[in-house]
């Protein structure tokens, strides 16, 4: 994944993958018969760990949804400030890749509509926002963002913060935007434009 994430996926050939983990081609072949399988098993294992730190996160200490926003929105940014934009350009020609995310995403949007009804609970989020549409909405934005190739013109990270931020301060009441601004505050002057 280190090869893929730093070369693109398509450019790393699996003569590169097995010199770089000291085995013979032939090994690599009987564990994954194709450079697909190994980057869904990649995937998977990243969305596994992503998955382990945030329970984590949340085993940790008594947290509310803004916290749970606000370390969300920190760990993507960090996961995108390392992912090429050929990284992005090479992953739409895997199909069962593209199919596993898609599967995530569903499932994902679920699980945001419960987080969003208890920040509404805990006075954070607005009560008068229809959070289906706006995670449908937001999922449009990033996708255009992404088939318009935006990513080869701005750091990922950028758009990722631009597109989010938009949403995140318009759903916050104040209570939640004063968090939100005063936590998120370093990283906006520290986030730069263009590649």
């Amino acid at each position: 994944m280190n090869l893929f994430c730093q070369h693109g996926i398509r450019r790393v050939k699996m003569d590169d993958i097995a010199a770089s983990l000291g085995i013979s081609k032939r090994t690599l072949y009987e564990i994954f018969p194709n450079k697909e399988d190994m980057l869904l098993e990649g995937i998977e294992q990243s969305h596994a760990a992503g998955e382990a730190y945030l329970h984590s996160f949340l085993e940790s200490g008594q947290r509310s949804t803004m916290d749970i926003l606000i370390e969300v929105y920190r760990k993507r940014m960090e996961e995108l400030s390392v992912i090429p934009p050929v990284f992005l350009s090479d992953i739409g020609r895997y199909p069962r890749v593209l199919e596993y995310l898609n599967s995530k995403h569903v499932k994902a949007q679920d699980s945001a509509i419960e987080f969003f009804q208890k920040g509404i609970d805990e006075g954070y989020f607005r009560p008068d926002v229809d959070y289906t549409l706006m995670v449908r909405l937001g999922d449009s934005m990033m996708q255009n963002a992404l088939e318009r190739n935006l990513y080869k013109e701005y750091k990922l990270p950028y758009l990722f913060r631009n597109i989010l931020f938009l949403f995140m301060r318009g759903f916050c009441t104040s209570k939640g935007l004063e968090i939100l601004d005063e936590t998120l505050k370093d990283q906006s002057e520290n986030s730069s434009t263009h590649d």
